[in-house]
């Protein structure tokens, strides 16, 4: 056993002297952890595990104050790629504001005979199922409403998530999503809200709660290629992740929901370090 853990100290030492250090270093940071585990992991089980796991980062500031209130932060990547790269952009936030960083990896496609529509809700069933386990199990006091942030399909997601759950949902940030359901269009969901309680347990959009959540659409100001989105969004959203981004904001103000659209200058589909400020300043109160 003593030579197993100095091969993979070994192993370790080389990845972070080499190339993949930036995604080495997680592996090893003990505030990193399974999603849901129930006990400490060991050295051996965070260079193990599955990639696509949902991570769970713990700061050491809410470690050593557990009983200081703590608020539980969902992260979701764009599709294909690893949650957690996306959270370890919001570690030295979480450090500071005493943030959980829930880093799913989720599988967007879909699987089997699914249809889009289906692939988006299980992947929403997950992250209740997930949420809910992380908020049972933790031993730290959480706000029971959460901070949602996704970038590219990511953001797809986690717009819909508060949109179905508005009530569990204190901050949104939706960054360069390919497409957005609409709150104030008739059309049926997933472009509007026409039979939102058909796809969601047969509760209608509420409006009212939706107005309780607070709301940050961010986009590439050159995010502006039309072959890159779904061409279904066209009459309600726009031809592209820029204008589909406008049209989901002005529908927000329109509802009255709290809110603030930044577009970013020169940038094209690429969640860019100021996104990423502009976040961190809007889940923590900041306009």
């Amino acid at each position: 056993m003593r030579r197993l853990l100095t091969v993979i100290l070994g192993v370790a030492i080389g990845l972070l002297v080499g190339n993949s250090a930036i995604h080495a270093a997680p592996a090893l940071d003990p505030r990193w952890q399974t999603a849901g585990a129930t006990h400490e992991t060991s050295l051996v089980d965070r260079l193990t595990r599955s990639e696509k796991a949902p991570l769970l980062f713990v700061p050491d500031s809410v470690t050593t104050q557990p009983a200081a209130p703590a608020t539980l932060v969902i992260v979701l990547p764009g599709l294909g790629n690893d949650g957690r790269d996306l959270a370890q952009e919001f570690v030295s936030a979480a450090e500071e504001h005493r943030w959980l960083l829930l880093a799913p990896s989720p599988d967007y496609d879909p699987i089997a005979n699914e249809t889009l529509t289906l692939a988006d809700l299980r992947v929403d069933e997950s992250l209740v199922a997930l949420a809910d386990q992380v908020l049972a199990q933790s031993r730290f006091h959480l706000a029971p409403a959460i901070d949602v942030v996704g970038f590219s399909r990511g953001a797809q997601s986690a717009h819909r998530f508060a949109l179905r759950h508005p009530e569990r949902v204190a901050a949104l940030a939706t960054l360069s999503a390919g497409t957005y359901t609409i709150p104030t269009s008739s059309e049926p969901y997933p472009l509007g809200v026409g039979d939102f309680a058909l796809w969601n347990h047969q509760r209608p959009f509420d409006a009212a709660a939706m107005r309780r959540v607070r709301v940050f659409v961010g986009v590439g100001g050159a995010d502006a290629n039309p072959a890159d989105v779904a061409r279904a969004w066209d009459a309600v959203g726009g031809t592209t992740r820029l204008e589909r981004a406008t049209r989901f904001a002005q529908a927000l103000q329109q509802l009255g929901v709290p809110s603030r659209f930044e577009s970013y200058p020169g940038i094209g589909h690429a969640f860019v370090p100021a996104m990423r400020d502009d976040t961190v300043a809007w889940f923590v109160g900041r306009p």
